[in-house]
């Protein structure tokens, strides 16, 4: 779907043109490690930005503050081991040099459901990465000491995929209205949401992360036992939608496409 990106995806929530529209493209890159980095884990830095056409309060600077907001909301899931994939897989040389994993995301338009819809793209766009084969050497200096070094082999067809990607979470969104709560609110729904919510569940129904909308008020204890279990019930079945949708996309690719992997996740 992005040719010069190592994975990308697209989901939408509804029709085209009346629906939720999300971009998301995963860009690999070596970085060199620094003092006070993690000495043996690569990185995941993610980004995310609402597109001035998708709704007429984002033109301008109207759209800064979400996007603040949904890009600390990825970092929580996806950046760290919460999010399922084996960190210390992205480290090439220990102290030395890494990968770091630009997920970047575009909201192309926006009728409800963000978070979550970004979350989907996301997860099918790191499923679809794959990333050059590096060979490691460690080679004697004239001291006799060994240094180690490294070279990218540049062959589209030596390319391998992340590891532990496929235990990436989904997301359960919560919206408060009056003294309940709605999954897969609709704008008009969101329009009156006192709270929201968003529940990041594993593949093996564990909550890995929690975030809270930007709303000043906050979902009252009773029902915060409530709303984990139903996280999970609900996970559970879009997992399962996940994997339905994803494998169709797949197997739907032309044969002509870049081995980057890209993805279509059609409307759900």
């Amino acid at each position: 779907m992005i040719s010069q990106a190592n994975g990308s995806a697209r989901c939408r929530i509804g029709h085209l043109g009346l629906g939720t529209d999300v971009l998301v493209g995963i860009k690999a890159e070596v970085n060199t490690w620094a003092p006070g980095e993690p000495e043996s884990l690569g990185s995941i830095v993610c980004n995310v930005e609402c597109s001035p056409s998708a709704a007429q309060e984002f033109e301008g600077r109207g759209a800064e503050d979400l996007n603040v907001e949904l890009t600390q909301t990825l970092d929580r899931m996806f950046n760290g081991p919460q999010s399922g994939i084996d960190m210390a897989k992205l480290c090439i040389i220990p102290k030395q040099a890494y990968w770091v994993l630009h997920v970047d995301a575009l909201v192309l338009d926006v009728k409800g459901g963000i978070v979550d819809a970004l979350v989907w793209a996301t997860r099918a766009a790191l499923l679809s990465t794959k990333l050059p084969r590096v060979v490691v050497e460690s080679i004697a200096d004239e001291d006799g000491n060994l240094q180690s070094e490294f070279d990218v082999v540049d062959d589209a067809e030596d390319q391998v995929a992340i590891e532990g990607v496929e235990n990436l979470p989904l997301s359960v969104t919560f919206n408060q209205i009056g003294k309940r709560f709605v999954i897969d609110a609709s704008e008009q729904e969101e329009a009156v949401t006192q709270a929201s919510l968003t529940v990041a569940v594993s593949p093996k129904l564990e909550i890995c992360a929690v975030q809270k909308g930007g709303f000043l008020r906050g979902f009252p204890p009773s029902l915060l036992s409530e709303i984990m279990q139903t996280a999970r019930r609900v996970a559970r079945d879009e997992f399962a939608k996940f994997k339905e949708l994803y494998e169709t996309a797949a197997s739907n690719q032309m044969g002509d496409e870049p081995s980057t992997g890209s993805t279509f996740l059609g409307a759900f």
